[in-house]
């Protein structure tokens, strides 16, 4: 049994399959065999753009599906052959990371997942739900989702950007999650502005992108009044934000692992990510699976940027 990665060791440059350790689970730790990567945007934004700082050489991936191989000391949710879903443990190293044959999982970061589901829905339907969770249910303070059914609807006014990538392209996928109302964000820029005040004032705002083009958009839907929102990446340097603009960015998934929101992070990775997935509550978008392993990996970094409503998995063991 030998362990194997797709290396990203330096800056900018495309990813290198090689030899990765065969790692030992230390207490609270869990080894999985990798049998899905789901792949995330942050993946590519981090290599092309250096949009997070990141030490080298890199593995990437911040989710993935597989089989528990072995149980480090004190773990007790999980055992040996128990199939399960991974969020990358908050500020682990290169040992978390998705994109090898096998990884660490902290116990804390993972669901077990009901036979019926499959890793690839898993692995896909993970990548972002562990952010959107913390980012709304922690950081803006909102009501959480209900296991089953649709919420009741409580009063607050929420504008989401980029809750789907592409709108105009992909308008029933959005349908499917009973949003009150859909924008279309390839309207005309003085169309959009429009569209977006005549829905406020929001009681919260998320920016699910956190591109510059987006904060400008949220920068001129403001307007003098000002206003403030949280949003998924630090800065990238070619933001124009005006002092009466508050532009909120958090690790999100490393709220969840603060000891103060235990309940949240129980709650998310016991509850709502193995029931949801099992019962339809949570359904992953059209998933686009490649079939030639971690040597696949770099071609899906190469995609993932410029092809919306699709999660792209691959099973590193092929």
């Amino acid at each position: 049994m030998a362990n194997e990665a797709a290396w990203l060791k330096e800056p900018k440059a495309n990813v290198e399959i090689g030899p990765a350790q065969m790692y030992t689970p230390g207490p609270g730790d869990v080894l999985v065999k990798v049998e899905s990567i789901g792949f995330n945007s942050i993946d590519a934004k981090i290599q092309k753009y250096s949009a997070l700082p990141i030490s080298y050489p890199a593995i990437l991936g911040v989710s993935f599906a597989g089989v528990v191989e072995e149980v480090g000391p004190a773990v007790t949710s999980v055992k040996l052959g128990d199939r399960v879903v991974v969020s990358k443990f908050p500020g682990g190293g290169n040992s978390y990371s998705a994109f090898q044959k096998y990884a660490l999982a902290r116990e804390s970061c993972l669901a077990k997942l009901d036979r019926s589901t499959a890793f690839d829905d898993a692995s896909a339907a993970i990548t972002n739900l562990a952010t959107i969770v913390a980012a709304l249910s922690i950081q803006m303070g909102l009501q959480r989702p209900p296991l089953s059914g649709k919420a009741e609807p409580n009063g607050k006014r929420v504008l989401i950007m980029g809750a789907h990538r592409a709108v105009a392209g992909h308008r029933k996928t959005v349908e499917e999650h009973n949003p009150s109302y859909i924008i279309d964000h390839t309207l005309p820029h003085e169309k959009l502005i429009s569209e977006l005040k005549s829905h406020g004032p929001y009681d919260a705002v998320f920016d699910a992108i956190g591109t510059p083009p987006v904060t400008a958009v949220l920068v001129a839907m403001f307007g003098e009044k000002g206003g403030s929102y949280h949003t998924t990446l630090p800065p990238m340097g070619d933001e124009q934000i005006p002092t009466n603009v508050e532009r909120i960015f958090a690790s999100y998934t490393a709220l969840l692992d603060k000891d103060e929101n235990e309940d949240v992070r129980k709650w998310f990775f016991e509850q709502y990510v193995p029931k949801g997935l099992a019962n339809g509550q949570i359904v992953p978008s059209s998933i686009i699976k490649k079939e030639n392993g971690l040597r696949s990996v770099q071609e899906v970094l190469d995609s993932v940027l410029s092809i919306t409503g699709k999660r792209f998995v691959v099973n590193p063991q092929n």
